[in-house]
């Protein structure tokens, strides 16, 4: 009887000890980060930006311009902090993971700026250049202030944006934007002042 109880112990304490082992092995891989193939990020320096047809124009180290695109959801990430894609400017030194759509074309969901235009012209003693002025926004008008020569837009990434129309404007400028209404669709070219501030340099067909 004893040898019995000694027989059936052990079996037991080697099941167990099995089963210890299986679970150390699966707990082992619970938590280990698994490696994406394709993700090494693209580094270049932005030319343009178009909103209208959501691409950024870029210069790599090669000098060949590339267009890639970018979803409805694509946000900039600076610093720690995230901003609309329209917060990019010519100048800026941006990384991205890029995709492939079912075209096979190129688009990224995530812009990380590794040294903006502004910071690199401060680091030089230089006084901050201009934005560029090729810069496109397009949405609806929300609100016209004819008496701030202003209108108030939702771009396509439903951002809020204040644009300004400048006293040297195009007579033919003035006169769509005195025919502005809430509702209508604009696409204006110009440059960005701040975060959510943009200055008209012509509106676009």
């Amino acid at each position: 009887m004893n040898l019995f109880n000694r027989a059936a112990s052990g079996l037991t304490l080697a099941l167990a000890l099995t089963a210890i082992a299986g679970c150390a092995d699966n707990i082992a891989l619970i938590g280990r980060p698994s490696l994406e193939l394709g993700q090494d990020e693209f580094v270049a320096e932005v030319e343009r930006l178009d909103t209208a047809a959501r691409e950024i124009h870029l210069r790599p180290n090669d000098s060949r311009t590339r267009v890639v695109g970018y979803s409805d959801a694509a946000r900039v990430l600076s610093r720690g902090r995230e901003y609309p894609i329209t917060q990019l400017e010519a100048g800026d030194v941006v990384a991205m993971q890029l995709k492939q759509d079912s075209r096979g074309n190129s688009y990224t969901d995530l812009v990380r700026v590794q040294e903006s235009v502004r910071d690199r012209d401060q680091s030089r003693g230089s006084s901050p250049r201009p934005t560029s002025g090729n810069q496109t926004v397009d949405g609806r008008v929300e609100q016209v202030d004819f008496q701030r020569n202003s209108f108030e837009m939702r771009d396509q990434s439903r951002e809020r944006v204040f644009v300004s129309i400048p006293n040297n404007a195009r007579r033919s400028d003035v006169d769509r934007f005195n025919a502005l209404r809430s509702g209508d669709y604009v696409r204006v070219e110009g440059r960005f002042l701040a975060r959510d501030r943009f200055e008209l340099d012509g509106f676009l067909k």
